[in-house]
Order: C-alpha cells, then sequence, then structure tokens
C-alpha cells in the first residue's frame, strides 16, 4: 500500500470497478463463444447459417467494450505512474543526501537558520538510519548554531567532534573562540589538558590561563622574605597589595617582592597573549618581628643630692640599640643612642629609654624619674659666668656674652649636669654655638666649675663615658 506523505492517507493504486461493464464482458464472451460454435461444425468447418447475421453485431458491441476496457487501463496506468514520480520525488527529497546537499549550500550562502534547520533534519535522519553525518558537517553546523545566537549548542556539537576526532585543530580553534568570547575561561583550561594529542595541546596550549604560583605559602612569619611568583605558561603576572582584585592595568610583576613588617595581602592573575584572565590567588602574610626586651636600668629613680651617673645593661641578643629622651617625650629611632653611663641632669627631669631590634623593631618604653639637686658655695650660673669670664680674660671670648672678632653668631654656655669624682662635686657647663639664624649647635668644648672651691677645670669625656677634669689655664 501507498500513503500520501502530507496527510498520511492510503493511495488508492486502481479505481473502482464499473459493475455494468464487467457484467457486459462477460456476457459478450457468452454470446461470442455461442456464435463461434454455430460457424464451425463438427469437423472444424466453416458453415453458412441464418445465425451468422448476428455475429457483425456482436463483434462491434464486443469493439467497444475492448475500447472501454483500454482506455480504463492507459488511465489507471498514467496514474500509477504518477503517484510513483512522486513518492520517488519525496523520497529523495527527504533523503540524508539532500538534507547535506541543501544544508552546505545554505551554510555557503551564509543562510545559518535555513543551514542550522537542514542539518537538524540530516540529522534526525542520520539517526534512524543508524548513520552519522561527515565530521565537517558537524563543525559547520556548529558555526551555523553559533551565528544564529545558539552558542550552547554549538558548544555541545564540538564537544562531540573533539570526542570523535581528536586530532581535528578546526573544531578546536571554533570551540575555544567561543568559550573564550562567553568568558568560559576555566572550560577551555579543561579542553585543553584534557586533550590526547600532543600537537592539539603546542598549538593551543597558548589559551590557557593558569594562576600564578605563590613559593611561599601564607601565614605568619617572624622575618622579613622576598616573595616569588612564576608561571609556567605564556603570561603576564599582575599583582596588587591591598587585596583588589587585579587587571591588566594593576602592578606587573617583574621581580621578587618583598614581605616586610605587618599584613600583607598579595592578590595576582596572569593575563595571556590573547587577553585571557586566570582565576585569582589571594594570600595573607604576616610579618611580626620579635619584641626586644627592656634593658636594666641603674640607678633606681628617686631624689639625689650627689651626681650620679645612670647605667643600662642589655641582656637580650634581639637588642641592637637603645634609644634614650630627657625631656618626656617617647623615644624613636631618631632619638639619642645610649653608648655609655649618661651624667644625671641637675633638677627633676624624666627619662625615657626604648629598645629596638636589628629590624627596626621597637621594644616597650621604660621611664625613670630622677632629681638632682647639687648644695655647694656657687650655683649653676655662678659657674656659667664664672667660665665666660674665664674665656674673656684668656681672650678666647670678645666679651661675657661670647662674641668673638670676626665670627658671626656667638657662644652660649649651659650648665645642666653635675658629675663626681673622688671626693670632688663639679658643675658641668658645655659650649654651644648660635648662628646669626638662631641655630643652636654643641660644640667639643667643656667646662667644669668644682661646687665648694669655684676653680675652673677642663673637662674631657672618658671611653667609659665619665668626665675627666683638668685645671683650667
Amino acid at each position: 500500500m501507498m500513503f500520501c506523505p502530507e496527510c498520511g492517507r492510503a493511495v488508492q493504486m486502481v479505481p473502482d470497478f464499473d459493475v455494468d461493464i464487467d457484467e457486459g464482458i462477460a456476457v459478450s464472451s457468452d454470446e461470442v463463444k455461442e456464435a463461434l460454435d454455430k460457424l464451425l461444425d463438427e469437423q472444424g468447418n466453416r458453415r453458412i447459417d441464418k445465425d451468422t447475421v448476428r455475429l457483425p453485431a456482436i463483434r462491434g458491441k464486443v469493439k467497444v467494450l475492448r475500447n472501454a476496457a483500454a482506455l480504463t487501463g492507459a488511465l489507471l496506468l498514467a496514474v500509477l505512474l504518477i503517484l510513483v514520480g512522486i513518492n520517488l520525488v519525496r523520497q529523495e527529497r527527504n533523503s540524508l543526501e539532500h538534507f547535506i546537499i541543501e544544508a552546505r549550500k545554505s551554510y555557503e550562502a551564509e543562510s545559518y537558520e535555513e543551514a542550522v534547520s537542514f542539518y537538524e533534519s540530516a540529522l534526525i535522519r542520520a539517526r534512524d538510519e543508524e548513520t552519522m553525518i561527515e565530521i565537517n558537517d558537524q563543525i559547520s553546523l556548529a558555526d551555523s548554531l553559533y551565528n544564529i545566537g545558539r552558542s550552547d549548542d554549538a558548544v555541545s556539537v564540538l564537544k562531540g567532534v573533539t570526542v570523535l576526532d581528536p586530532e581535528n585543530d578546526n573544531a578546536y580553534e571554533l570551540l575555544i573562540n567561543i568559550l573564550k568570547e562567553k568568558g568560559r575561561y576555566d572550560d577551555i583550561n579543561k579542553l585543553i589538558a584534557g586533550t590526547v594529542d600532543e600537537y592539539i595541546y603546542s598549538k593551543f596550549e597558548g589559551y590557557l590561563t593558569m594562576p600564578p604560583d605563590f613559593h611561599t605559602a601564607g601565614g605568619t612569619y617572624n622575618e622579613e622574605f622576598d616573595l616569588v611568583l612564576s608561571t609556567e605558561y605564556d603570561a603576564d603576572i599582575y599583582y596588587t597589595l591591598d587585596g583588589s582584585k587585579p587587571d591588566s592595568a594593576s602592578n606587573l610583576y617583574m621581580e621578587p617582592l618583598h614581605i616586610g613588617e605587618g599584613e600583607t595581602v598579595v592578590t595576582a592573575v596572569c593575563i595571556n597573549g590573547y587577553d585571557m584572565i586566570s582565576p585569582e590567588v589571594s594570600i595573607k602574610y604576616t610579618v611580626e618581628f620579635d619584641i626586644p626586651g627592656e634593658p636594666e636600668i641603674s640607678p633606681k629613680e628617686g631624689n639625689y643630692s650627689q651626681p650620679k651617673y645612670i647605667s643600662l645593661t642589655v641582656s637580650d641578643p634581639n637588642i641592637a640599640k637603645v634609644c634614650y629622651t630627657t625631656d618626656g617625650s617617647d623615644p624613636t629611632e631618631e632619638s639619642e643612642v645610649y653608648i655609655h653611663q649618661i651624667p644625671m641632669l641637675l633638677g627633676k627631669n624624666t627619662y625615657k629609654f626604648r629598645s629596638f631590634s636589628p629590624k627596626g623593631v621597637s621594644g616597650n618604653v621604660v621611664e625613670r624619674k630622677y632629681g638632682l639637686n647639687v648644695q655647694g658655695l656657687c650655683s649653676p650660673v655662678d659657674a656659667t659666668n664664672y667660665v665666660a669670664a674665664s674665656l674673656v680674660a684668656t681672650g678666647a671670648l670678645l666679651d661675657i656674652y661670647g662674641n668673638v672678632p670676626g665670627v658671626k653668631g656667638h657662644y652660649k654656655y649651659l650648665c645642666t649636669k653635675a658629675a663626681r669624682e673622688g671626693s670632688r662635686t663639679y658643675y658641668i657647663i658645655e659650649e654651644f654655638f648660635e648662628n646669626p639664624e638662631g641655630e643652636l649647635k654643641k660644640t667639643e668644648n667643656a667646662y667644669a666649675v668644682d661646687v665648694i672651691s669655684c676653680m675652673l677645670y677642663r673637662v674631657s669625656i672618658k671611653p667609659d663615658g665619665r668626665y675627666g677634669f683638668t685645671l683650667f689655664y
């Protein structure tokens, strides 16, 4: 049986019989036989009889019936041929080859919607026939799907192609470009890393966007260090140090990063030659140097009537230096450095000390308060005036105001300390030069006045920081 490909109804190949014609043909056949029997005798010879006159009428009737039957047969044959032709045409148009040919034509004409339609019909036909379309046609289908906005379907088709033909670089190139446009860099990494073909891997290795390697693990350290970043792929490393996401406008990694004291967050990415950015890696480093200990200080804080030297004892090997102040401010690394014993200042003063490690880490501030009140026959002011007068007398000064011939500026003398040697107590008078701008600078000269005898001495400083005294001439 044949069926209409449009509606599905059965096609009638033979028309219905005409009952009258059929019966007429049967009757006529009997009459002809009877007439022929009358024309022949028992020996088979023709004989003449009055009934033979009916033969022409019967012959004419038979002729009409035969013509009608011939015409009907011709019509049936024509209908049959037309139906067969239609069926063949429809079969050809529904064939896998036809769909592929039309799909290729549409693809070459950049009619991607039509190409997809024909290729999908071809896929259905190929499935029914338990076959498959060629790899190149599958790639053309994927490209057509991509061009009409069906990127996910295109990716699915191309992934199938890479499985069927792992060496097809055209499929890999189209697939990678689609994934790149979609920003699906991780899928590209998996695709390239998972290929089994060395040629494919080497050709598309540049598309890999792997994050950089950090050569030092995150955590807390007690020493500064240089952090090395690297990548085994052809890519540049960009980084930030504030926790923000890096991009091509961030710092370009050129050399190891110095990680110093405190907390540092290093965030880095790799950007390959195709401007594809890798996942970021962010690691926090904390550098906490060992805090240096406190120095031991003597004497004990308090009030004194006899001069004392303040000395420090340092036992912590992590202490590089001790800085101090005498004005009550907290010491910094720029403050006076303790080298040897410190003469106690006259009056009430607050001393502050602070240790510093080799890395510049500061310890706690240690405070001491001392009061020194020396009793003598002269005061610190008297001692200072006596020094100035003695220098004028020797010609070292022009007057007691510290002026010197030919020199702009003048000298000043200040008594802020006292020292003791043996049984004698001395006021220490230090010399300063004040320039016209008012800047005061200490000189190397120092003098001493005996608090009882008021005799003048020159002062020197011994290696241990103590003062030495010689008479002034």
